[in-house]
């Protein structure tokens, strides 16, 4: 009889299943707990004691069954705590300006109607299992229309009630997003507030240039307008002139292009006004050929990991306006090489600073004189990055998927997804081949009555060849553009 115990028991540890079980941050535990140990010792003795009692027989049976019960829950639980923890997605698109000292962008209303509209871009970065915080409810014919084009949607909770047992996950470290993470039951541990603001600033990645990456292309920081003439008179004249940024900005939103040493009455307006934030660094402008991408997470001992390039489209002035995720083909192995390699540099010397997580930096191809160049830290960016959802995307489909923002104001839309669909012809979904045009974010917002477009439009075209992305979305601009 002993041994039939032993057996049941070790039976039901042996069949637990751990090819299944994928990793996460808790250990896992593989040892009964002392107390399971205890009773079950404790059962075997009095069954010992108690063989010829019928009626203690009845009753060690019933406590064998409870036993059984306890350690069927036990390994439930364990299964649970080793399977990944589902995230809440917080795209708080505000961060970089959120990092200025001495502005509060929850004061200028018409950036925070922007930032409540990208928001609704963490839906297709989530996945079906996480959940998406978002500052309004998403339309409802928008969600039937991903969901019929095989997009699964999250669950979605409304600013400021958080959901229970997710992890928090921003966009990036703002202060905002700091103190919200503390209304969450799952613990998650950001960086320092004061890391994240240096290692975001232009000035910073100024220094990782010039120290470790011997690039001359920053040309100085300047706090008055004086010191910026200081800085132009002291450079040889340039056909192409100089850039200058603000300490944080994002989109290219704090850029200025300066094309000759004595700024006009417009660039000096503008110059005053961010001085006004504080200093500013100047750049030579370089006239780009291609624009790449580099993102990967650092961890607190500054290893990169999860590192990929994918291509960036930006506009002559720099913005950004979307990406290319191109399956097909490979970055070159020469840029390839000096990115990854600039990955590590940056990594150490976030670490340095007390910073980890997920890192974005801008690279960009360009002429020199006839001979093509890679300047491989253009701007770093502490956070997450902006096409996460399209990546997610093309992640899932493969062949060459082309994600961008289109400005609203420039285009005719039509009143239903419907009417969407037909005037795509061609062009339109496919959800057999997974190839065609999909519209990313909503083509209106809020309820019937009260509706207004948003300001910008989230479009994906996906195909097999970068050619054919390309010229679907030139057809798009055909068809919409006014």
């Amino acid at each position: 009889m002993r041994t039939s115990l032993l057996t049941i028991l070790s039976a039901r540890v042996n069949t637990l299943d751990t090819s299944r079980i994928s990793p996460c941050r808790r250990p896992p535990q593989t040892e009964p707990s002392l107390p399971v140990f205890v009773v079950f010792v404790f059962l075997v003795v009095q069954f010992l004691s108690s063989l010829r009692s019928l009626c203690a027989l009845c009753v060690l049976a019933i406590q064998l069954c409870f036993l059984r019960l306890i350690l069927d829950a036990q390994f439930r639980l364990r299964r649970v705590s080793l399977e990944p923890m589902p995230n809440e997605h917080w795209w708080n698109a505000d961060f970089d300006l959120a990092l200025q000292p001495a502005r509060d962008p929850s004061c200028d209303e018409g950036l925070q109607v922007q930032v409540r509209e990208l928001a609704l871009h963490a839906l297709i970065a989530a996945k079906a299992e996480d959940s998406v915080l978002l500052f309004e409810p998403p339309p409802e014919d928008f969600l039937r229309y991903l969901k019929h084009r095989g997009i699964e949607i999250p669950e979605i909770s409304l600013f400021p009630k958080v959901r229970s047992g997710f992890q928090f996950r921003p966009y990036g470290w703002s202060p905002q997003a700091i103190a919200l993470k503390e209304h969450y039951d799952m613990s998650v541990t950001s960086p320092p507030l004061k890391a994240v603001r240096r290692v975001n600033g232009r000035s910073f990645a100024h220094r990782i240039e010039r120290e470790a990456l011997d690039c001359n292309v920053p040309r100085g920081a300047f706090a008055s307008l004086e010191e910026l003439r200081v800085l132009l008179f002291s450079e040889p004249d340039r056909p192409e002139g100089w850039v200058a940024k603000t300490e944080h900005g994002n989109a290219a939103l704090g850029n200025r292009r300066l094309r000759t040493r004595s700024p006009g009455e417009a660039d000096i307006r503008w110059l005053k006004t961010r001085l006004e934030q504080g200093p500013m660094v100047l750049e030579w402008w370089l006239q780009r050929t291609k624009d790449l991408c580099t993102v990967f997470n650092v961890t607190a001992d500054g290893r990169v990991e999860n590192f990929a390039v994918h291509e960036a489209i930006h506009t002559v002035d720099g913005g950004f306006i979307g990406a290319v995720y191109d399956r097909t083909t490979a970055t070159p192995e020469q840029w390839y090489e000096v990115l990854a390699a600039t990955a590590k540099t940056v990594a150490t010397a976030l670490s340095q600073e007390g910073y980890f997580g997920p890192v974005c930096i801008d690279a960009l191809i360009w002429n020199d004189c006839g001979t093509p160049r890679i300047r491989p830290l253009v701007d770093l960016n502490a956070r997450r990055h902006a096409s996460e959802g399209w990546c997610r995307l093309a992640d899932l489909w493969g062949g060459c998927l082309y994600g961008r923002f289109f400005s609203v104001r420039k285009l005719r839309l039509p009143a239903t997804y419907e009417e969407f669909e037909n005037a795509l012809g061609a062009d339109t979904w496919d959800p057999a081949t997974r190839t065609g045009t999909i519209a990313t974010s909503p083509l209106w917002l809020r309820g019937p009555g009260n509706r207004r477009r948003p300001r910008k439009l989230g479009v994906v075209f996906r195909s097999r060849s970068r050619d054919n992305v390309f010229a679907m979305e030139r057809r798009f601009r055909e068809v919409f553009e006014k």
